[in-house]
């Protein structure tokens, strides 16, 4: 884990700074990046623009590690108005939800009980869920929450909901907890990993974090991936890594719509169209709220090269939201 990767996780959990950035309408084109609108309609919006390109979304209502009970109740209101806007468009009924946000907080019944209210109301939004469009997406957050959210998961899927799982690549329990979902046939999204966790946890470099990518993205290509039904979603910009899915999933006998890769909105948008040319699916992770800096600041921070996406976005900050990449 990077100095600069640190340092800009300090920026999203600061309230001062955070408070203070979202005051300033200089910084409104920051935003509009990377985020897809203030309102559900404004996401709404922004996903159907994205379907016309044959790019499939998954709402994220902003806000994290949060206690207060008004805000988790609002979360988990805005998240519903979500699933009810993007099944009345006849896009994917599915939103992706960090645990810290719906009461685990709080504690963990709080939170698997908001939990499973929203997974109902996948089930019911979209009445026969599909996988690989419709689900409640379980964001995985920092180590502290991992055991909390792989239970969390497997709550839902006791009462056979439809749900996902993020899963991070990073972490040095990982390839266990993957064999465990392989097994069940899960809905997986594999992510590196973007938290400053310590070097017993979770491999910090680079090269590290893409080595262990590039294996878990093996174990989820697996003949017994294929064969128990599991459907990966491998969440990476990193066109060298998309090839190298893409070669092994057709030497491993993978349909083009068995699997899918998943950006973030606002990041290489012409590569998430590009893909969706040549056949593959894609899907983008759209962010909505007021709430934008702590995601914003993240998504710099994964990267010193994100740096060109603000130098882009500052200097349209009249643009209207949602726009860029």
């Amino acid at each position: 884990m990077t100095i600069w990767q640190e340092g800009m996780i300090r920026l999203a959990r600061s309230e001062k700074v955070t408070d203070f950035a979202q005051r300033q309408p200089w910084l409104s084109g920051l935003a509009n990046q990377f985020v897809g609108g203030a309102s559900v309609a404004d996401a709404r919006n922004s996903a159907v623009e994205l379907a016309r390109s044959g790019v499939r979304s998954t709402l994220f209502y902003l806000g994290e590690y949060v206690s207060d009970p008004e805000l988790i109740a609002q979360t988990v209101t805005e998240l519903k108005a979500a699933l009810a806007a993007t099944a009345e468009a006849s896009l994917d009924v599915c939103v992706s939800v960090d645990p810290t946000q719906i009461g685990l907080m709080v504690d963990a019944q709080t939170c698997t009980s908001n939990a499973l209210d929203l997974a109902r109301a996948v089930r019911a939004a979209a009445t026969q869920p599909r996988v690989g469009h419709d689900a409640l997406i379980i964001d995985m957050e920092d180590a502290s929450v991992t055991d909390a959210t792989i239970d969390l998961y497997w709550s839902l899927r006791a009462e056979d909901l439809p749900t996902a799982i993020t899963i991070q690549a990073y972490l040095n329990r990982t390839p266990a907890d993957l064999g465990r979902l392989i097994t069940a046939g899960a809905w997986v999204r594999l992510v590196k990993g973007a938290f400053a966790e310590p070097a017993d946890i979770a491999v910090r470099s680079a090269v590290d974090r893409d080595s262990r990518y590039r294996r878990c993205a093996s174990q989820l290509l697996g003949r017994a991936a294929r064969e128990a039904g599991v459907y990966p979603s491998f969440a990476t910009h990193d066109h060298r890594l998309i090839e190298e899915i893409i070669t092994q999933a057709e030497a491993q006998g993978w349909p083009a719509d068995a699997f899918e890769f998943e950006m973030l909105y606002g990041v290489r948008p012409d590569l998430q169209r590009e893909l969706s040319r040549r056949g593959y699916r894609v899907r983008v992770y759209l962010p909505f709220g007021t709430d934008w800096f702590p995601y914003a600041v993240r998504r710099v921070g994964e990267s010193p090269r994100n740096l060109r996406f603000v130098a882009a976005a500052l200097t349209r900050r009249g643009a209207a939201p949602g726009g860029g990449g």
